[in-house]
């Protein structure tokens, strides 16, 4: 991907939605366990701190260098293919992360608005790698 070109704009943008998808879906499960989460303070706490949010801080993370790599105009373009590889790595079926894979792809195939975020991500992500295009996965 060329730096700050709108390709990281439009990176960022697919993992904010997938980000929300997978979240919404989280507390919807945590919620069937423990109750209805009564404020966003109280949701922005567990989210933080509760274990059974924990996998989604590994994308969290990425989302937070990927906004760095934005904001900074001295980025070089090498940050942005290895955060690329690394999303990748992180959603892709087979992923390295197991506590993430398993949490993630129960969400992916129960919930149609994370699957759809999940499609438009991963077209993201084939696109941004070396050679192009590949299959989605």
């Amino acid at each position: 991907m060329p730096p700050k070109d709108d390709s990281a704009g439009q990176l960022r943008h697919a993992l904010l939605d997938l980000h929300k998808a997978l979240m919404d879906a989280q507390r919807i499960r945590y919620e069937k366990l423990h109750g209805r989460i009564s404020t966003s303070g109280e949701f922005l706490g567990l989210v933080l701190e509760h274990p059974q949010f924990a996998w989604l801080r590994a994308l969290s993370a990425l989302i937070a260098r990927l906004d760095e790599w934005i904001d900074d105009e001295k980025s070089p373009p090498e940050e942005l293919t290895a955060l690329v590889a690394a999303l990748h790595a992180l959603v892709e079926p087979d992923g390295g992360n197991a506590v993430f894979t398993a949490a993630y792809w129960a969400i992916v195939n129960d919930v149609p608005e994370a699957t759809i975020a999940h499609v438009k991500l991963w077209r993201l992500l084939e696109a941004a790698q070396p050679g192009g295009a590949q299959a989605a996965g």
